[in-house]
């Protein structure tokens, strides 16, 4: 009994270490941790404003978990802690973004009971924070495949503005554009744009994409990105609406390079599924757009969709195999045929 006990509730054990690691990074903890080392429970109390005796429990259950380690009354990362500071940008985005999400399945598997919610800002923001390991390379490695110069870039559904900021960093001629429907991540963004000196070459919209397209804004790009954009489009305007999107980008700029990046829907592909990455990222990102008004297609479906629309696929690349040797994230080079 106790054997198949402990076996069937360790769900319940990762959904609480899930839960408290994003937290841990939330609070504050993480980044106090990473700047002063070991302190004690007074301490990180007095300098984040939180309750002494409830930190105390909360740092107690990390450390029986090996992310802390308390040693004289004091408290620190211990290396698997600090390890997970590269994987923040997931439990922003997961935990952060979708916890809410995963807690209405329920509710929102009767009819007619409508869209679950998320918390878009930070969504936005994690998947920023991800976009180090996946999207900032491939656009990159797309970018490659572009002739002459790309020094105009619009980002559409740019999230915290750190995808802009790392493009600016990286390559000194660029000028960027930024639309986030998100007023949260809006706001992110400025403060993180503001925070670099990045102003002068760093244009901030808050509007979700295809309403920015219908307005009359004053810039010409080289290259625009859209990153995880489609599949909003999709589920909340159908194929239709995703058809009248990109016609009107090709309309408007009919030499633009459009660099797409989105995760192939392989949910059925039990040998996939079965892949480590797949059963804890990608399983519980497939499930997710299910209920919250976002619709996930293969590959083939948009191999399909771009060529009926005479768009060209220049180059299609994945994500490196060192960060995810899965093959689901792709990024499409796109340009309108002659």
């Amino acid at each position: 009994m106790e054997v198949q006990l402990i076996e069937s509730i360790q769900p319940i054990r990762y959904f609480t270490l899930a839960v408290c690691i994003y937290h841990l990074f939330d609070t504050g903890l993480f980044n106090v941790f990473v700047e002063d080392g070991p302190s004690s429970v007074h301490q990180l109390a007095n300098r984040l404003a939180l309750d002494e005796e409830k930190l105390q429990g909360f740092l107690k259950y990390l450390k029986n978990e090996h992310v802390l380690i308390e040693e004289n009354d004091e408290f620190q990362l211990s290396p698997k802690g600090i390890e997970l500071g590269d994987f923040r940008g997931w439990y922003i985005m997961m935990i952060g973004g979708y916890a809410e999400t995963f807690l209405q399945i329920g509710s929102k598997l009767k009819e007619n009971s409508g869209w679950a919610t998320r918390d878009s800002m930070k969504v936005g923001v994690g998947s920023c924070g991800i976009s180090h390991y996946d999207a900032i390379p491939l656009t990159q490695s797309l970018m490659s495949h572009i002739p002459g110069e790309c020094n105009r870039l619009l980002d559409l559904g740019c999230g915290n503005g750190l995808y802009l900021v790392e493009f600016c960093k990286h390559y000194p001629d660029i000028q960027a554009w930024g639309v986030e429907p998100s007023e949260g991540g809006y706001a992110e963004a400025v403060k993180l744009v503001e925070a670099h000196g990045l102003q002068n070459r760093i244009q901030l919209t808050c509007s979700p994409a295809i309403e920015f397209f219908q307005s009359d804004f004053d810039y010409k790009p080289d290259f625009i990105v859209l990153g995880f954009v489609l599949h909003e489009i999709l589920g909340q305007d159908g194929e239709e609406g995703v058809i009248r999107f990109l016609t009107q980008i090709t309309d408007r700029f009919p030499d633009i390079n459009i660099i797409v990046i989105e995760v192939d829907n392989q949910i059925d592909d039990l040998e996939i599924m079965n892949h480590g990455l797949a059963k804890s990222y990608y399983n519980p990102y497939y499930l997710l757009h299910y209920f919250t008004r976002q619709r996930l297609e293969t590959e083939k479906y948009w191999d399909k969709l771009f060529a009926s629309l005479n768009l060209t696929v220049q180059a299609k690349e994945r994500v490196n195999h060192h960060v995810d040797s899965t093959d689901l994230t792709i990024g499409y080079l796109l340009q309108r045929g002659k």
